[in-house]
């Protein structure tokens, strides 16, 4: 395996339980996979250096934004 495509969806229910009773936005949810993102690359860089490690975020309308750490 030379690139890992690691991809999480929005209206995401595990999002939702992290982010408590906080209001339940775009923005709050962004951040939650932001934040699930850097803890994945920082694990899987110290395995894999040499590994390829790209992040995205689909929408339910299938529209898909690549997530840059």
């Amino acid at each position: 395996i030379n690139r890992l495509i690691v991809m999480n969806h929005r209206d995401c229910g595990a999002a939702k339980i992290v982010n408590k009773k906080e209001e339940f936005n775009q923005t709050n949810e962004y951040q939650i996979h932001l934040k699930s993102f850097k803890k994945i690359n920082k694990i899987l860089n110290k395995k894999f250096p040499k590994l390829k490690i790209e992040f995205y975020l689909m929408s339910l309308n299938k529209t898909i934004t690549k997530v840059l750490l």
